[in-house]
Formats: structure tokens, sequence, C-alpha cells
């Protein structure tokens, strides 16, 4: 079957779009600022968590050179609890760029596909996003949903996490924009792909099922193609409470790498799923804890390469902190953790502590 996107597909897809497209915080907009807050948001998160977000962030960083000029710290503390931390300091580091760069304050960013990929923390599929939607410029959006879409429209056999499945895709979507917006157009794919054409799709009512290979084949859960998914392993750690004055250790990590910038508690994990004793005792001696003694609990959370399970414990100094493992240490108040940037991981020890010692920390509660 002929790889192409018909005048007839795009009119349709897009009188489609028309009638469902969804209302959205950012869409219709035209501030290039605006739409590459939320397409940074929008990368591995749901549209109604990125609804919750994308205000508070507006409202702290209204254009690219507050977003620029603030701290690291607290452009992590916003983006808290959205994950992949990544995507926030790149666009940390792209803000600081595009106000390095910028040729006035009125019209800073570039208005093209290939000079907003030399924008740090910019990869092709944000680059043809702001571009196309802010400038019209045709770049095509390729994200996971219309990778499906496209998979089923031509029935593709290759696999979608492929290099090679991106480019085949991006050159067949930009020559189908046939007089469409290419803004408009790359969202409306990604609608279909959102509404319509999901992994258990309702074909029956779909725009293109007339010119679908795999609806016309009644193959349609046979694509997209992909490879068989690793098992995802389990890592297990500990984290500890060390106290002193009824105020908590916490440490902040490298800037650079998994997590990068934000605060936890002191601990580690293990490319391992069962706890290592010589792991915990070696972590005890090296930071010179004493009175180490578990809580009882257990924390787990899931990333996208790894489960973590993490067993808390309680702790002491036995001389002042010093490690070389993280960039900072800081005491911190039970109920001041809300004023840095944590993990998720770490705010979900904090509810823990927070329901297992009401009254303040687990130090306060035995001094009453």
């Amino acid at each position: 079957m002929q790889k192409h996107i018909s005048k007839n597909m795009a009119d349709a897809l897009m009188a489609w779009f028309g009638h469902h497209r969804r209302t959205m915080p950012w869409r219709g907009s035209d501030d290039p600022y605006h739409i590459w807050v939320s397409e940074m948001m929008l990368q591995q998160t749901q549209v109604a968590t990125v609804e919750n977000y994308y205000p508070k962030w507006i409202a702290r960083f209204p254009d690219v050179f507050s977003l620029a000029a603030a701290d690291l710290e607290d452009v992590l503390k916003i983006w808290e609890g959205l994950g992949y931390y990544t995507r926030a300091r790149n666009f940390h580091k792209g803000a600081k760029y595009i106000a390095e760069h910028a040729k006035d304050r009125k019209s800073p960013f570039p208005d093209n596909y290939e000079e907003w990929l030399k924008v740090p923390g910019v990869g092709p599929y944000t680059a043809a996003a702001v571009s196309s939607i802010a400038f019209g410029y045709p770049a095509a959006v390729v994200d996971g949903n219309v990778k499906r879409v496209m998979a089923r429209l031509f029935c593709l056999d290759e696999d979608i996490a492929t290099q090679k499945y991106h480019k085949m895709l991006f050159e067949i979507m930009n020559r189908g924009f046939h007089g469409h917006h290419p803004g408009w157009v790359n969202q409306a794919w990604m609608e279909l792909g959102s509404l319509q054409c999901t992994p258990r799709p309702d074909c029956s009512r779909c725009p293109l099922n007339g010119d679908c290979c795999a609806y016309k084949a009644g193959k349609t859960q046979r694509y997209p193609v992909k490879a068989e998914k690793k098992k995802i392993p389990v890592r297990c750690g500990a984290a500890f409470v060390v106290l002193h004055k009824n105020r908590m250790l916490m440490v902040r990590r490298h800037a650079e790498g998994f997590l990068g910038g934000l605060w936890e508690f002191p601990g580690y994990t293990l490319k391992s799923d069962r706890p290592d004793p010589l792991a915990f005792a070696e972590f005890i001696r090296e930071h010179r804890l004493v009175n180490v003694r578990p809580l009882g609990r257990s924390v787990r959370h899931t990333y996208s390469h790894f489960h973590q399970r993490i067993d808390l414990f309680s702790a002491e100094l036995e001389v002042p902190w010093e490690s070389n493992a993280w960039a900072e240490a800081r005491r911190i108040g039970l109920d001041e953790l809300g004023s840095v940037p944590c993990s998720r991981l770490t705010i979900k020890i904090a509810g823990i502590l927070d329901e297992k010692y009401p009254h303040g920390s687990p130090e306060r509660e035995e001094n009453n």
C-alpha cells in the first residue's frame, strides 16, 4: 500500500478535529513560550495532569526571560510531581539559551524547525510542535499516538520504537499538510490517536476508516508493531530519617543525572531485588550513622525503567555530615518539606512520617 496522506484524508481529519478537539488552556495560543511549556509538560504525561500544572507554571514564570533568570531549585519545585525531571532541567537550559540569543524581548524565539533543534534540551518532537503551532512551519510532530495511527493507516510492519520508523513517518507526514495550517494538522493527528485511534479503537466512528489499511484488513489489533518489552526490574534500598533538634537531614542530588537537583532523605538504591546486609552496613559505617532503627515501613515507586522499594530507618549522626555523593545537605523540619523540590518517592516518605508522627518529628514525639 502506498504510504501517502491524500488531500481527502487531510480534509477529513481536519473536519473531524473541528468537531471533536478538546479545549485545553494552551490550545489556540500562538505564543511560542506557552506552546513550549505545554509541549514540555505533555511528554510522557497525561493531558489532565498537565492542565493542573500549566496555570501554576505560567503564573510563576510568565515568559522565557523569567524562567531563564530563575534558580533551578525554583524551577524544580514548580515541576515537582510531574516526573521525568530531566525535562525541567532541559527546559531551564533552553530558556537560558533563548534569552542569551534573543534579538529582542518581543520576538526572542526562532521561527523554524532547524533553529529550534539548536536549543539545548529541544529534540525533534518539541522543535516540530513549537515551530508548527506557533509559526506555521511545516514540520511533522511524531509522538506515540501518531505512531499508532500511522501504523494502522498504512499497515506498517516496522517496530514503532526505532529511529527508522520515526524518520519514515516524519517524511510521510511532511508531505501531507495539503494547505492546512501545519500546527493544527499536527494537533489533529495527535488528537485522533488520543480520542479515536486508541489502543482499543472504535473504528466505526473514525473519519479515516475508509482509507485505513488495518481496518479494511480486519487487523487493527495487529498494529502498531512493538518489540517485546523487557521485564522491569525491582531495585531495593534504604532511606534514613536522620534527626537532630526536631529537624531532618535532607540531601540534594547533583544537578546532572537521574533526579538531578532534587532533595531527598539520605540513602541508597541497589541494582538488586533483595536487601543487601553488607551494603546496608557499609552505608551506615561510611556516613557514621548511629542508633539506627527500622521504622517498620517501606515505600514503593515505579519509574520508567525500574520498580523501587525503599525500607525506612531512623538514625542519628555520630559526627557532622559529610558526603561527596550529594551536592548539598540541609536540616529541614517536616512541615518545611514543601519549600524544596523533592522526588515523588521523597514526598511519599514524608507522607508516611506525617502519618506516623502527626505531632511532629519522631524525636519530638519521644520527648513529649
